[in-house]
């Protein structure tokens, strides 16, 4: 994905080192098994060009997970993931896909039983490709025998999957395509789900109650919430196709009791004028409480905020002050109370970095 050019622009005015490295303080390492708050640090060493696209996460035996894109490889693009156990160093990245298209936009999960899942999207070309997933027993073992077309059709742009787990197995997958609306011409979300005695994956169809017919829909992220599913997505006119080139955007909101009927969607910003809000996410820094987290220019700059899912915008949002400047900001909670792990992208346009920390909150 692109380095959106005003985060850049911002990051530079700040002074925070968009592309070097930030630097540890020092201190002795926290013991084993704790994780403690650490300042930003650079994860995606070795690589000159482009990183981008964390997803941050939590795995059920306490390590944490960071899988990204980068074009370290190949100049293509593929999708890498690094674990860490014990707070002592992330292990040396792993490689996904080989892949001679483009991978993109990696989102790792887990589900009950333990089985690791990745969704991303492979272009062939610009703006011509499909949804990819794999699936791996401990995170950091990926065959490319094992990966899947989710998507197959001729001709479209599917990109910015986002996965989930249904409480019986069933995998659903979350993108946004403009080329299979062939009405109005924008971006909407679509789903495709595979049940656990399923061969093949459905045919994706779209959102009716999620989507506009007029504007565009795009950077869905979805989470298990309880009993139900929440989809937070951004949502911007057609000024410009792609989110973070538009002068303004919205976040909205819709809960689905089994991942495929949604209920409408329900706007969660409303700024007057040209605010721009984008990359939501989903984490859960309150056990069994999930809360938003998204950047948002509504103070005139870029900065990471959050409110709780059942929140009322503005009256509750906090600003994170912990997470810097640049973009597609994800958390995830570790096994030590009251600490977080954070991810993001600074750097300029062909040489993106992805740095992470550990915070409190």
């Amino acid at each position: 994905m692109r380095t959106p050019a005003w985060i850049f622009a911002i990051c530079l005015a700040a002074g925070i080192g968009c592309s070097d490295e930030a630097t540890d303080p020092g201190g002795n390492p926290p013991p084993p098994g704790r994780y403690s708050p650490t300042s930003a640090r650079l994860l995606s060493t070795g690589s000159p060009t482009k990183d981008e696209d964390p997803s941050a996460l939590r795995a059920s035996d306490g390590s944490m997970f960071i899988a990204w894109f980068s074009d370290r490889a190949d100049g293509a693009g593929d999708i890498f993931v690094s674990r860490d156990t014990l707070q002592t160093d992330w292990e040396s990245p792993v490689r996904v896909t080989v892949d001679p298209g483009g991978d993109f936009y990696p989102s790792l999960i887990q589900d009950d039983a333990g089985t690791f899942h990745m969704t991303w999207f492979r272009w062939y070309a610009l703006e011509r490709g499909h949804i990819l997933y794999s699936k791996s027993s401990d995170g950091v073992s990926w065959n490319v025998a094992d990966e899947e077309s989710v998507t197959t059709d001729p001709n479209v742009d599917d990109w910015l999957p986002t996965p989930t787990v249904a409480a019986d197995g069933t995998l659903l997958v979350y993108f946004v395509s403009e080329l299979r609306g062939v009405i109005n011409n924008t971006s909407e979300i679509y789903v495709a789900s595979k049940g656990p005695t399923d061969t093949d994956w459905t045919a994706p169809f779209e959102l009716l109650p999620v989507n506009s017919a007029t504007m565009h829909d795009q950077l869905p992220f979805v989470a298990r919430t309880g009993n139900t599913f929440t989809l937070v997505w951004v949502r911007h006119d057609t000024a410009e196709p792609y989110p973070w080139n538009n002068p303004k955007s919205d976040l909205f909101i819709s809960t689905s009791g089994d991942g495929l009927a949604w209920s409408l969607a329900q706007q969660v910003t409303n700024d007057a004028g040209n605010i721009v809000h984008l990359f939501p996410s989903i984490y859960f820094p309150v056990p069994g409480e999930p809360w938003l987290l998204w950047l948002s220019t509504r103070s005139g700059v870029p900065k990471v905020y959050e409110m709780p899912v059942s929140g009322t915008y503005p009256a509750d949002i906090v600003e994170v002050t912990a997470l810097p400047s640049g973009y597609s900001h994800r958390a995830a909670a570790t096994p030590s109370t009251g600490v977080y792990l954070g991810a993001w992208v600074v750097g300029p346009l062909g040489a993106e970095d992805v740095y992470y920390r550990f915070f409190e909150r």
